[in-house]
C-alpha cells in the first residue's frame, strides 16, 4: 500500500496555515477544508456546525457488514501566543520538520490519518466494516466538539485519538481537575489592617497546604507515575490601600484511574475550611473544569492492533505507555464506553510550545501506523 509522502506535506502546512486558534474558536473553515478532503478522497463526509461558530469534520466509508473504527482528533489549536522566530501560521519545512502552530497538537495528525484513508481507499483493497474520521471541535478548552458527537449518539468498536505520542501507543491518561478555592475576608483601610481580616493571608497559608500534599501524594499508576497538585494562579484584592476581602486560589489536580473524584474534592474542602477558621475566615470551593481520566485494557483489540502496527513500522517490540496530557480520550472511554488509544506524530514536549514543529518522517510512519490498524481492525479480505 503506497503512502502519498508529499500529500500529507502538504495538508499538513495548508491546515497550519487555517488560524484555528481556541479561545475564541474558530474552527468553521479548517472544518470545510477537512471536509472537502475527505470527499476528495472517497469518504461521505459533511461539517456539523454548532454553537457560534463552532464544527466537526466528519467523513465515513463503509465496505459493509463488520466492525467499525473511529479515528478522532481535533481541529483547534492553543493560541500561538508571541516570541516565534517564523510566522505561526506558515507551514515552513525546514530540515525535514514542518513548523507552525497545530503542527504536533494536532494536525499533523488530522494531515497523517488523511493520508492513511488516501492510501487504503486508492489501493482498492475491500475491508469488512466502516471507518469514521472526525476532526472536531474545542478540544483545548471544553471539548464540546467531541460531546457532541456522542450526544448525537456515534459509536465505535474501537477508536484511534490522535494526538502528539511520539508513535508510541498510549492507552491511559491522567485526569484533570481545577478547582477554584476562594477566601472571603473583611475589607478595611491599609492603614488600620487590625480593622480588616486580610483574605491573602488564608489564600497563602492554603497553597502552603497544597504544596505539603504535593509530597504526600504517592499512589502510583504503572504507566502515569503519580497522582499531582499544584496551585496555579492566586488572585484577589480591589485596592493597594484596601485589606482584601476576597482571593480565589486555582488548583491543578491531576487525578489517576481508580481515584475518587468526590474523595479528592472533599480532601480539599476539608483543608480549606480549616485554614479558613484558623484564620476567621470563609471559604468555598468549586469544580471549575473536570476531565476524568481514562485506561483502555492491555489486552483489548485496538492496543493489540496499533502495538502491531508501530512495532511493524519502527521496527522494534513497543510496549503500552501512559499519555501526561488529558485528551478527548476521556469521553470516549467513560462515557461513549468505547475501547480507545493515544497515539500521533509529534511530541507533547512540542504542544503548545513557541516554534511547534512536527517531523516528515513521523507523519509519514505515523500514516503507515493509521492504515495498518483500519486493515487489522476491518479484516482485509484481499
Amino acid at each position: 500500500m503506497r503512502i502519498d509522502d508529499g500529500f500529507i506535506i502538504t495538508m499538513t502546512r495548508k491546515l497550519i496555515r487555517i488560524n484555528s486558534e481556541n479561545p475564541p474558536g474558530r474552527e468553521g473553515e479548517i472544518a470545510s477544508f477537512v471536509a472537502e478532503r475527505l470527499s476528495e478522497i472517497g469518504l461521505k463526509a459533511w461539517v456539523d456546525r454548532f454553537g457560534n461558530g463552532r464544527a466537526n469534520a466528519i467523513g465515513t466509508f463503509k465496505w459493509g457488514d463488520g466492525g467499525k473504527l473511529l479515528l478522532l482528533t481535533h481541529l483547534d489549536t492553543v493560541p500561538a501566543g508571541e516570541g516565534w522566530s517564523i510566522s505561526p501560521f506558515s507551514g515552513v519545512v525546514r530540515d525535514g520538520r514542518i513548523y507552525g502552530r497545530g503542527a504536533a497538537d494536532a494536525k499533523g495528525a488530522i494531515a497523517s490519518m488523511l493520508g492513511a484513508l488516501k492510501a487504503v481507499m486508492d489501493s482498492g483493497i475491500q475491508l469488512k466494516g466502516e471507518v469514521i474520521f472526525a476532526a472536531v471541535a474545542d478540544e483545548e478548552v471544553n471539548s464540546e466538539g467531541v460531546k457532541r458527537l456522542i450526544a448525537k449518539k456515534m459509536s465505535a468498536d474501537c477508536a484511534v485519538v490522535g494526538e502528539p505520542t511520539d508513535l508510541q501507543v498510549c492507552i491511559a491518561h491522567k485526569g484533570r481537575l481545577v478547582i477554584l478555592a476562594s477566601f472571603h475576608g473583611k475589607p478595611a483601610h491599609a492603614s488600620a489592617p487590625h480593622l480588616g481580616i486580610n483574605a491573602i493571608y488564608a489564600a497563602s497559608e492554603f497553597a502552603l497546604q497544597i504544596e505539603k500534599l504535593s509530597r504526600k501524594l504517592t499512589r502510583e499508576h504503572p504507566l502515569l507515575g503519580s497522582s499531582t497538585i499544584t496551585p496555579t494562579i492566586i488572585s484577589g484584592g480591589s485596592k493597594d490601600n484596601v485589606i482584601p476581602d476576597r482571593v480565589e486560589v486555582i488548583i491543578d489536580r491531576r487525578v489517576l484511574p481508580g481515584e475518587e473524584l468526590e474523595n479528592v474534592v472533599s480532601d480539599l474542602k476539608k483543608m480549606a475550611e480549616t485554614v479558613a477558621k484558623t484564620r476567621k475566615t470563609q471559604a468555598e470551593i468549586k469544580i471549575k473544569r473536570w476531565i476524568p481520566p481514562a485506561e483502555t485494557e492491555s489486552d483489548s483489540k485496538i492496543v493489540s492492533a496499533a502495538l502491531e502496527a508501530v512495532s511493524e513500522a519502527l521496527g522494534m517490540k513497543v510496549e503500552p505507555r501512559g499519555f501526561n496530557a488529558t485528551c478527548d480520550m476521556s469521553f470516549l472511554v467513560n462515557e461513549a464506553k468505547i475501547p480507545s488509544i493515544i497515539l500521533g506524530p509529534g511530541s507533547l514536549t512540542q504542544a503548545h510550545a513557541v516554534d511547534e514543529w512536527v517531523s516528515i518522517k513521523e507523519l509519514v510512519l505515523a500514516a503507515k501506523i493509521y492504515s495498518a490498524i483500519m486493515l487489522n481492525i476491518l479484516k482485509a479480505e484481499g
